[in-house]
């Protein structure tokens, strides 16, 4: 099954989130993921204020979804007072019909 981990917070290039990137990557899991850009670069369409505070994302694979619960764990932002970790399911790839 695979999951989208929505790290939600003010950005922060300060946080290591190395031990989840690991353990993930080890275990074949890590589809991949990206730190985004301070949410003042965002354009929305149309124009107006964003829900903002996505700081990254994560696209994982695993067998069950407590093992992504498990993983977003490892994330600092799960641990940290007004960060939070989104765990979503992604239900099929992109342009498949």
């Amino acid at each position: 099954m695979r999951f989208l981990l929505i790290v939600h917070g003010e950005t922060r290039a300060d946080l290591r989130r190395s031990a989840f990137e690991q353990a993930a990557r080890e275990a074949g899991e890590l589809i991949g993921g990206e730190l985004l850009a301070h949410q003042q670069l965002t354009v929305t369409v149309p124009d107006r204020a964003g829900p903002g505070g996505i700081d990254a994302y994560y696209v994982i694979d695993v067998e069950h979804p407590a093992r992504a619960v498990e993983l977003a764990r490892l994330l600092p932002d799960a641990s940290i007072e007004g960060r939070y970790v989104e765990i979503r399911p992604i239900m099929r790839p992109a342009g498949e019909l």
